[in-house]
């Protein structure tokens, strides 16, 4: 059977998404590609970059699963609902704080790929019930 254009769409959307996650995943490496990738200073210690790796390691796992959902149709809706939560909280988070034009680069990525996402999930819960 051939995918429909919705059904290109939705792969679209998770593959993209998935995409925007994967690429902090390279601030595993260290403090450089941290501060590089988000255009900010970690400061002093090693506490600051622990964190951010850890995200780092999240968003790995967020790119996983939106990866995993463009051939597994089951995994679209928890992969799709975490990434929304992710992306949305962040948004969030951004808006009730004064932040600097780094993190506002960030909140801007995170609403698109948010509404590209939300597209993808309307499309597949509007694919799931029509089959």
């Amino acid at each position: 059977m051939n995918p429909t254009i919705n059904e290109w769409v939705i792969r679209l959307s998770f593959a993209a998404t998935g995409l925007i996650h994967v690429l902090p995943v390279a601030g595993l490496l260290g403090r450089p590609l941290l501060e590089g990738t988000y255009g900010v200073s970690l400061g002093e210690g090693h506490d600051l970059t622990i964190l951010m790796q850890h995200r780092a390691l999240l968003f790995g796992l967020l790119a996983t699963a939106c990866f995993v959902a463009v051939a597994i149709p089951g995994w679209r809706c928890p992969a799709g609902i975490a990434t929304l939560i992710s992306m949305l909280g962040f948004v969030l988070i951004a808006a009730l704080h004064a932040h600097g034009p780094s993190i506002a680069r960030v909140v801007w990525i995170d609403m698109g790929a948010a509404a590209l996402m939300g597209l993808g999930l309307l499309l597949h819960f509007k694919s799931d019930r029509s089959t």
